[in-house]
């Protein structure tokens, strides 16, 4: 959840998106770990579906398998164009997930894989979703939590006095919002993930690869002689089998309109 975000950071983070809508398929073994968990979590039948930060429509084909009408959600310009050109079939929607452009009660299923991380306002959020939804209809999301991004987070505040990622949500920021919800039964799970790389570059270039790595409060370019001290004070955090991983929280929750 970006606190105090604008339109003009809202401008950028799509920016960033667009840029990574051709790579963004090289890079997003957290998305596609975290799709599994929740595309488990849908009905064999979900109707009118929308795919809320579809991106380049990863989840596209198996989200239009279970639906009567897919409808793709992005407010990246580029991600759509890219998802449109895998999948010519469905309908899609540039729009910001606080502001959805559908009537109340209208939508039987909706699908946000890390999408809601990146909001301002995440109650307001969540209700809008609940809203659009039909009686019986649902939601699932998931969303990156405190605690993501260990350890390199760490290296990088010892090295440059920041870690140089937004601030995420903590479980009890994230149960307050989920108390305020009306209308709705919630279910929510936390996982975490680690994922597995060889060096940090790579993780780097995953991050910029699908348009992670935009900061609300921008930092310094990281100078060569920074990410070499980060390398290296990442090698203590090198497991036994020789990888070195990042660590991810995950929420995954379930909304059901009462």
């Amino acid at each position: 959840m970006l606190a105090h975000s604008n339109n003009a950071h809202k401008s950028k983070i799509a920016q960033h998106f667009s840029k990574a809508a051709t790579s963004y398929c090289d890079h997003n073994s957290l998305q596609r770990q975290c799709a599994e968990s929740l595309l488990q979590m849908l009905p064999q039948n979900t109707g009118v579906t929308v795919d809320a930060g579809c991106g380049p429509g990863v989840n596209t084909l198996a989200l239009q398998q279970s639906a009567s009408h897919y409808i793709g959600l992005d407010f990246a310009a580029g991600m759509l164009q890219q998802a449109q050109t895998e999948y010519s079939a469905g309908c899609w929607v540039q729009a910001d997930i606080e502001a959805l452009p559908f009537a109340p009660s209208s939508i039987d299923t909706i699908y946000a894989n890390l999408a809601v991380q990146w909001v301002t306002d995440l109650p307001h959020t969540l209700q809008q979703l609940v809203d659009c939804l039909k009686p019986s209809g649902r939601a699932v999301l998931s969303t990156v939590m405190d605690g993501s991004l260990a350890p390199l987070g760490g290296c990088f505040q010892r090295v440059t006095g920041n870690v140089r990622h937004n601030k995420f949500i903590d479980t009890q920021q994230l149960d307050a919002c989920l108390k305020r919800l009306h209308g709705v039964t919630v279910r929510c799970t936390q996982q975490s993930i680690a994922v597995p790389y060889q060096q940090v570059r790579d993780m780097l270039h995953d991050l910029k690869g699908i348009g992670a790595n935009y900061t609300l409060h921008q930092t310094s370019r990281l100078t060569k002689s920074q990410l070499s001290a980060v390398e290296t004070a990442m090698e203590a955090h090198r497991s036994g089998d020789g990888v070195l991983y990042l660590r991810w929280e995950i929420a995954f929750i379930e909304l059901i309109k009462g």
